[in-house]
């Protein structure tokens, strides 16, 4: 009988929902948690939270996630693989070891996997002509470089696979790709080679058409939103995966939500390019003749994916401080509530501009108009709404800037049209990060695997 292997997706962001995993390994009868924390933000939040303590730079909801499923996992046998370590995945590994003591679980293996960020390598690469230059500008790195909070290579499955041979556990990786997290144990259990490209670029269609949770049972579905049952206890998906890395994606048992061909087919065209250059840190993965069967309620069997060899290059995540945000919202009501909202915004202006103020972009949206059209949708001009709510921000150099959008528009109150209100107390402030998206030869990004017994 042929083996299959069975992967379930227990996280798709940092604060996504602890529930659905713990559920899945109740119920799911799988072999392996795999839990993806990050997006490019999350790593600049997770710096500056470790610049500000050594002990941080993790994400610390994975501790929410193993209080419920750790015993059940040692007791079930599931293997959990995670990239909550984020910017300190030492400390992570650290408090769940801890963890593990307070729950009486014993006898596990954390395995800490390493080597992606570059910040201390930075400066040494560039003098080897390392360029960094920003891929979508061009720009050399020289002009953010003082700004920079981190520099995380996105890392393939390697060293989740030699943690595996080493008798992990559990895995907690820094910034590995998410499809790194679902190849390391097929690579580990298939006895895949790293070149094997045909296998691991059909396994990295499973492993994309799983990874952000609930988007492949039923979450954010265009083509059927209306009649999705349970949204609001949505069943994570699970792959059933074979040794030659076709699969077939279902949910846990008893929880909402559907599998069906709409469903995994939105998640597949999520956020890729050209489908048949789909490139990873582990395979150059082409989509482009997957096939989606539906072989049962719930079931969806995935084919026809393939893989070349991976790029030359690791893509590399750079986030840098990029000023402070300055902004206000009020709302105005009938009569002329368009009419007042524009004069509310032009008294704004024109006490900002008195105050001296500076600013490197500024924006005005119309909630419920244009605040995700922005200037593609004109302002609204219907004399009889309601009310209109204006929402004005500026991206500002410093905190002092910042502040003097809340404060010049206190006055409104007051001294604008009538028929204001909504402003409310000052906002805290809020720093702006911005991404610095790079490229690195991948021989100068080497993972590294310690253990931690508990």
């Amino acid at each position: 009988m042929s083996k299959t292997v069975r992967l379930g997706a227990g996280m798709a962001f940092w604060g996504d929902s602890v529930q659905p995993a713990i559920r899945m390994v109740e119920r799911g009868e799988i072999d392996y948690l795999c839990c993806d924390h990050l997006a490019e933000l999350t790593m600049s939040i997770l710096s500056k939270q470790m610049d500000r303590n050594p002990e941080y730079g993790y994400t610390r909801d994975i501790l929410d996630l193993l209080r419920g499923a750790l015993p059940m996992c040692v007791e079930k046998g599931v293997k959990v693989i995670t990239n909550s370590g984020g910017a300190n995945p030492r400390a992570a590994a650290g408090k769940i070891a801890e963890l593990a003591g307070e729950l009486g679980v014993s006898g596990i293996r954390i395995a800490v996997v390493t080597g992606d960020d570059l910040r201390p390598q930075i400066d040494d690469l560039m003098a080897r002509e390392v360029t960094f230059a920003n891929l979508d500008t061009g720009e050399e790195l020289a002009t953010v470089r003082p700004r920079l909070t981190h520099a995380a290579a996105y890392t393939g499955c390697e060293g989740i696979v030699e943690a595996l041979e080493g008798g992990a556990d559990i895995v907690v990786c820094g910034r590995v790709t998410d499809i790194a997290l679902y190849l390391g144990p097929l690579r580990y259990e298939f006895g895949w080679k790293a070149d094997d490209w045909e296998r691991l670029g059909m396994a990295t269609a499973v492993a994309h058409a799983i990874e952000c949770g609930g988007q492949a049972t039923g979450g954010l579905l265009a083509g059927g939103w209306w009649d999705t049952p349970g949204l609001e206890d949505l069943g994570y998906p699970i792959a059933e995966v074979a040794e030659d890395g076709t699969a077939v994606i279902t949910k846990t048992p008893g929880s909402g939500g559907r599998v069906n061909i709409a469903s995994v087919s939105e998640q597949m065209v999520y956020e890729i390019l050209d489908p048949a250059n789909y490139l990873t840190a582990d395979v150059t993965a082409d989509f482009s003749g997957i096939r989606l069967e539906q072989v049962g309620e719930d079931r969806v069997r995935i084919t026809g994916a393939t893989g070349r060899p991976a790029p030359e290059t690791l893509k590399v995540n750079m986030g840098y401080r990029n000023g402070f945000i300055g902004e206000v919202q009020f709302t105005y009501t009938w009569p002329h509530a368009v009419a007042k909202a524009r004069r509310g915004v032009e008294f704004l202006e024109k006490r900002l501009a008195r105050a001296g103020f500076t600013a490197t972009d500024t924006h005005v949206e119309y909630i419920g108009r244009n605040s995700m059209w922005n200037d593609r949708i004109s302002v609204p001009d219907d004399p009889g709404l309601p009310e209109a709510v204006v929402r004005y921000a500026a991206r500002c150099p410093d905190e002092t800037e910042a502040r003097k959008v809340f404060t010049e528009s206190v006055p409104l109150y007051n001294n604008g049209p009538a028929g204001v209100g909504g402003i409310g107390t000052r906002p805290p402030l809020k720093e702006l990060f911005a991404i610095w998206p790079c490229l690195v030869p991948r021989e100068y990004v080497v993972q590294s695997v310690e253990m931690v017994e508990v």
